[in-house]
């Protein structure tokens, strides 16, 4: 029976919380209420107390005395009303304003309870040695990577260096065949141009010798 009884307390937990909420709105509700109540009576003593205004002056014109003195002693009765209910719907005002505010208070404290219950539930998951091991592993990850990343980059040189000493052979080659090729033979046929023309001379004397 106790677990029954338990049970029972339990489900109506909920029920009692929407209750206690629900009776909250009524009750700025009526307090709401009450205060549009009062603006509209204050209207309306503003609205009478003008009426009794003109009624004065309408009488003092018609030399109407007495008439005058009933007009000016209801409108400073009305007068004396419209002051106190002024004063009370500053209080009213007042009072929905602090009700307000004390309720978003409270929903503010029960948001951050329920985020610090949250916060504390994380915490929980998340020591300060898991940390510091995580922070060490990507720590020895990170050099690890960049360990491999400073020999692939050597590898790379290294290479790169052996084909430019091949390029650099290569070019020292051609150019070699450049400079062979520039240089310009001994003329084959120039000693036998001469001896030719030499021969000719010498025959021209020869019949020049004759004649």
């Amino acid at each position: 029976m106790g677990a029954c009884f338990g049970n029972s307390n339990k489900a109506k937990a909920p029920e009692n919380s929407k209750t206690r909420i629900s009776q909250e709105d009524k009750e700025i509700a009526q307090l709401k209420s009450t205060r549009d109540k009062v603006k509209h009576f204050l209207k309306k003593l503003e609205s009478n107390i003008q009426s009794c205004k003109e009624a004065v002056k309408t009488c003092i014109k018609n030399k109407d005395k007495p008439r005058a003195m009933l007009a000016l002693k209801k409108q400073k009765y009305l007068e004396k009303n419209l002051e106190s209910g002024q004063n009370q719907l500053i209080n009213l005002e007042q009072i929905i304003n602090d009700v307000e505010q004390a309720q978003i208070q409270r929903d503010v404290v029960q948001a951050m309870k329920q985020g610090t219950e949250f916060l504390k539930q994380i915490n929980d998951q998340l020591t300060i040695n898991d940390v510091e091991k995580l922070m060490a592993d990507t720590e020895d990850a990170i050099e690890y990577q960049q360990e491999i990343g400073r020999l692939l980059a050597q590898q790379g040189i290294q290479e790169s260096d052996q084909d430019l000493e091949k390029e650099l052979e290569k070019l020292d080659e051609v150019e070699a065949l450049e400079v062979e090729s520039e240089i310009p033979a001994p003329p084959k046929h120039k000693k036998h141009k001469k001896k030719k023309v030499f021969e000719e001379e010498e025959n021209e004397e020869k019949v020049e010798v004759y004649a």
